[in-house]
């Protein structure tokens, strides 16, 4: 149970930093950095009708997102992603918050570099954590866990016993995500693109505590 609530609390963290990241993002006029799905099409529309020049830019996006820096970064870290207390989740959560602090300072210079950076801190925390008791869990986008929302209700209503805590866990990262889109969206509205320092700054704290936390135990255990 403990286990599960700490797993429930990250996950609410992380889904809502990701809808907020991105929202931002968008608002000031660069694609989705969380998700790739839109962004792949684009590259083809790009393609399509001969536009290099953006192709370029979509690309490289959805490279920072998943080799340059981020699922790669979060794979030399972490080593597995199966989710597991005890594994270098704090370190990775410190260098997220480093990619959006870079993320931030070079959105004042080109909105470009600001956004492949963003993307490179999304694919890292996606990477983080893809699996928790045999459940795919997805924190930067929300496709899947719509669709795994839906399996297991139809799982549910055809008499097949589903645990409650997977509808909680997916449901929460759901409702996450869009809260934090929405908050966002105020902050964003408000503070302009200096907005992206609040995730940043609450990604630094929460890494900070959970790598002071793990080495105590470790050396406890030691």
């Amino acid at each position: 149970k403990r286990e599960l609530a700490v797993v429930l609390a990250g996950g609410f963290m992380l889904a809502a930093v990701a809808g907020y990241i991105n929202t931002v993002v968008i608002a000031l006029g660069a694609p989705a950095v969380t998700h790739l799905t839109g962004t792949i099409s684009r590259l083809s529309s790009d393609l399509g009708r001969s536009d290099f020049v953006d192709a370029r830019s979509v690309a490289s996006l959805a490279l920072a997102f998943v080799i340059v820096i981020g699922a790669a970064l979060s794979g030399v870290i972490l080593g597995s992603a199966r989710l597991h207390l005890g594994r270098r989740y704090g370190v990775a959560l410190l260098f997220e918050s480093v990619l959006l602090a870079a993320a931030t300072i070079a959105i004042t210079e080109s909105l470009f570099a600001g956004a492949l950076l963003a993307a490179a801190a999304a694919g890292l925390q996606n990477a983080m954590a893809s699996s928790y008791r045999s459940l795919i869990l997805r924190t930067t986008h929300v496709t899947g866990t719509l669709t795994d929302l839906g399996f297991l209700a139809g799982q549910r209503l055809s008499g097949h016993r589903i645990e409650s805590w997977r509808f909680a866990m997916l449901g929460l990262l759901l409702a996450s995500f869009v809260g934090g889109g929405v908050l966002g969206y105020l902050a964003f509205a408000r503070h302009g693109h200096t907005a992206m320092w609040i995730p940043t700054s609450l990604l630094a704290i929460v890494g900070s505590v959970y790598f002071v936390l793990n080495a105590l135990h470790r050396r406890a255990s030691a």
